[in-house]
Order: C-alpha cells, then sequence, then structure tokens
C-alpha cells in the first residue's frame, strides 16, 4: 500500500513542486472508498507535480511479473492529461529519484467520475530517468525496483488548461488483472 484514506504509508511524506504549487491536501469532499482522498492541484503552465511517499523504501523486483499499481481517481473538469509515475529513492543515482513514467491518456481516460486505474509495473519498464539541473537533461539510468519511494502525478506545462484531481487508495498489488492494452506499450521499454 502507498496510500489509504489519503494517508502515505508508515508515516510518509508528500512534496510538490514547484514549490509555488499548491500543496496536496486531504478531503471528505470525496472518497471512493472510506471518508478521505488526496485533492491534487498542479501548475498547469508549467511542468509540476505531486509525489506521495512512504517511509524508508520497498523491494518490488517479486511484484514485477504480475503486479499492478492501482489507484482511483476523479478529474474536476475530465480530461486531464497527466503522466503516472513511480520513484525510487535515488541511492543508485547520487540521490536524484529516478522516475519510470506512463501517460494517462494511454492507459485511459480521467474523467469527471471515480475511474479505477490497474496497470501492471512491467509497463512502467527498467529505464528510469532525472532531471539534472546542472547539465539541463535528462539522465537515463536502471531503474531500482528493490528501492521503490513512492508515487508521483505530474503535468507537462501547458497541456492542459488547469489541472485538479482527487485520488484515492493507491496500493501495489503482487498479482493483477493481465495487461488488455496496445500490444507492446510502451515501447521505449523492454518488457
Amino acid at each position: 500500500m502507498v496510500m489509504r484514506e489519503a494517508i502515505p504509508r508508515g508515516g510518509g511524506y508528500t512534496y510538490q513542486y514547484p514549490r509555488e504549487n499548491p500543496e496536496p491536501v486531504l478531503t471528505d469532499k470525496y472518497a471512493m472508498e472510506g471518508a478521505l482522498s488526496m485533492e491534487i492541484e498542479l501548475i498547469a503552465s508549467d511542468y509540476s507535480g505531486v509525489a506521495i511517499c512512504i517511509a524508508g523504501s520497498v523491494d518490488l523486483t517479486p511484484y514485477l511479473e504480475e503486479g499492478v499499481l492501482e489507484f482511483w481517481i476523479k478529474g474536476a473538469k475530465g480530461g486531464e492529461n497527466a503522466l503516472f509515475v513511480l520513484v525510487d529513492d535515488g541511492v543508485k543515482s547520487n540521490g536524484e529519484s529516478l522516475q519510470v513514467k506512463l501517460r494517462s491518456k494511454s492507459l485511459g481516460e480521467i474523467t469527471t467520475e471515480w475511474k479505477h486505474f490497474s496497470i501492471p509495473l512491467k509497463l512502467f519498464g527498467m529505464t528510469g530517468v532525472y532531471w539534472d539541473a546542472k547539465n539541463t537533461r535528462e539522465v537515463m539510468l536502471p531503474f531500482s525496483w528493490s528501492n521503490f519511494k513512492g508515487f508521483r502525478l505530474e503535468v507537462r506545462k501547458d497541456e492542459n488548461e488547469s489541472f485538479k484531481v482527487w485520488i484515492d487508495d493507491i496500493v501495489i498489488k503482487k498479482h493483477g488483472k493481465p495487461y488488455e492494452g496496445p500490444a507492446n506499450y510502451p515501447f521505449r521499454n523492454e518488457i
């Protein structure tokens, strides 16, 4: 489990970027299960995101073949365009968390009703990236599935007019339904 009742597992934490981005908030306005969800608003005119991290890290390598990332999400307008991102603890990449990303629209639409996503972990692939600010470029390295740290929701600059969603019950399961999407997706990573 990454987040239940909008609270990260084991005393985890959240962070947002850039700093001007609104902090994620716990709300009882909407909840798929239980009483709370997390409201996330991102700056649509910038590269921005919110991460939900667990305390410590978890080895997901035994989950890779059949495991899934599952969560519920509901958009304020519907049609929101985001990236679903997993992050590692950055130990193998000089403190910079590597990320593996999938575009939300390639997996289904975010709507104004609660929608359940179940994404096989192997779709995220084995190659992660991080932004090297000093050299202003992305660096690609093997993602550390043995040091999983958290889930991130992010947007790219100007892909949405505005971006506000509610997310609930982010869970990683050891077994899930087989992938039913396009063959060989994602194309840049070997499965």
